[in-house]
């Protein structure tokens, strides 16, 4: 398994940066798509409603996309951090609606060391089990920290796409929240840590680094 990621990686770092290509999209019909580039989608997961009601959003799930081989994919965590066909992607999504963001100093095309850089991080970061418990650790992750941790690890200058919140910052009084904490803390006999850091898909999707590219 080991010997067959470091092929994979192989390959992705070999392709050049900034390849284009136009993949369908919602209403807004396609969509202009460059490596390093974030999706968001509406999920479908079971989670999703009560995401919606912390973040007053939608958009609850992200990935970062990257070309192989003519090929869409998109690195994302579900069960674990993995590569998924972008088509498959965007099948997670209501309508199969997304947004693309787009690094501002990659505006025109990307750093092609960065490029590198980030690919080498993502591919790195593969296997990792989907963090249930949003915690910020480097043994499991969930979506939009794996997103954030890409960027901040891996390109020089370690951008913070977003400043972290707490959990205390968010809305977790509504009931689908409560139902959600029930579940996964509650019932595993865990204490939420109200002062765990936390970067959410919504937070991402507001980043000031990022700029929204027009379908």
């Amino acid at each position: 398994m080991k010997n067959l990621k470091r092929v994979i990686a192989a390959v992705f770092l070999l392709l050049p940066p900034g390849a284009f290509a136009l993949e369908p999209g919602g209403p807004g019909g396609a969509s202009r798509l460059q490596e390093g580039d974030l999706v968001f989608i509406r999920s479908k997961s079971a989670q999703s409603p009560a995401l919606e009601e912390v973040m007053g959003s939608s958009w609850t799930h992200v990935g970062i996309a990257l070309l192989n081989n003519s090929s869409w994919f998109v690195a994302e965590t579900a069960a674990e951090s993995s590569l998924t066909p972008l088509s498959k992607f965007l099948d997670k999504s209501r309508g199969r609606d997304f947004l693309v963001k787009r690094f501002k100093p990659w505006s025109k095309r990307p750093d092609k060391k960065g490029l590198a850089l980030l690919k080498e991080w993502l591919l790195a970061n593969q296997g990792k089990k989907y963090d249930i418990y949003f915690e910020w650790s480097d043994t499991a992750f969930y979506c939009s920290e794996y997103a954030w941790k890409a960027y901040n690890s891996a390109l020089p200058g370690h951008p913070v796409l977003s400043a972290p919140q707490k959990f205390s910052d968010l809305k977790l009084d509504g009931p689908l929240a409560k139902e959600l904490i029930r579940k996964r803390y509650i019932a595993a006999g865990k204490r939420l840590n109200m002062d765990e850091p936390i970067v959410t898909p919504s937070a991402l999707l507001n980043s000031g680094l990022l700029r929204s590219v027009t379908p």
